[in-house]
């Protein structure tokens, strides 16, 4: 945007143009009284690699007594999936492990709340960021994870499915115990459990992960369209027991204080 407004102090007078001002330093030699809201910014971008690729079987699904998790392996061809980040200079993040957070019969159990309103659930495809070498490592830095969220409906009769989700929610009904695990009966790429999600259109922000230690090491992309997944099959979770022979329910953390972070919304196809 290019408008002049002539209340701030010039740049070096013999240097200066007939404005006041000029990019011989693209703004850096500037006198401008500053703030928190100064543009422009660095916006971000999404790309998936290898997510259009089958991934290596087994895959299997495990109840750790506090969730539902999936280790992300290798694809067919040797390459981890990954997501390339413009505003994190390229950086490549390595899917690592995808989990569950639900509630019960007669609650929510999305950690997200958007526009007011929680899901029935939250998908979390968690990434590392290539440049550390352990996730310890990864915890002490903001940058440490890029995780996907995504959000998740349950309906008697869905009209539009994920296959590949649903056949994970399937096999969760053969991990009731905990640390039962159980293979996949089907291959899956990453991008199948994306199906019915513009992956184009997400909402961005800085934050921390949501289990102990919570350490603020992550840049959040949640997808504001959710998955639909059939009642029937995402009843399973409610069955699933703990370390204490309870039944695992409401697996979410309370809503933080965002002390005004901002939260970018891309545009979408």
């Amino acid at each position: 945007m290019f408008l002049v407004v002539r209340s701030f102090a010039p740049t070096n007078p013999g240097t200066r143009s007939h404005f006041g001002f000029n990019y011989d330093k693209q703004g850096r030699d500037w006198n401008v009284r500053g703030g928190e809201r100064q543009s422009p910014i660095a916006l971000c971008s999404l790309n998936f690699v290898n997510y259009n690729k089958i991934l290596c079987d087994p895959l299997t699904v495990m109840n750790n007594g506090l969730t539902v998790l999936m280790r992300i392996p290798m694809t067919v061809e040797g390459k981890q999936p990954s997501l390339c980040i413009s505003s994190e200079g390229g950086n490549v993040f390595e899917a690592q492990q995808m989990h569950f957070h639900w509630g019960s019969e007669q609650t929510k159990g999305s950690e997200h709340r958007l526009d007011g309103e929680y899901y029935d659930g939250e998908v979390h495809i968690v990434h590392k960021n290539s440049n550390y070498k352990s996730n310890q490592e990864a915890a002490l830095h903001r940058n440490g994870f890029a995780i996907l969220a995504l959000l998740i409906t349950h309906l008697e009769n869905p009209e539009t499915e994920s296959p590949a989700m649903n056949e994970i929610c399937k096999q969760v009904s053969k991990i009731s115990g905990l640390d039962d695990s159980h293979s996949l009966e089907k291959s899956m790429a990453l991008e199948d459990l994306l199906i019915s999600i513009d992956t184009h259109k997400y909402l961005s922000y800085q934050g921390s992960l949501t289990t102990p230690p919570c350490a603020e090491a992550a840049i959040w992309f949640v997808f504001p369209t959710p998955l639909n997944v059939p009642t029937e099959l995402w009843k399973n979770f409610w069955q699933l027991r703990d370390s204490r022979h309870r039944r695992i329910l409401d697996t979410y953390r309370v809503l933080q204080d965002d002390h005004d972070r901002p939260v970018y919304l891309s545009k979408g196809k």
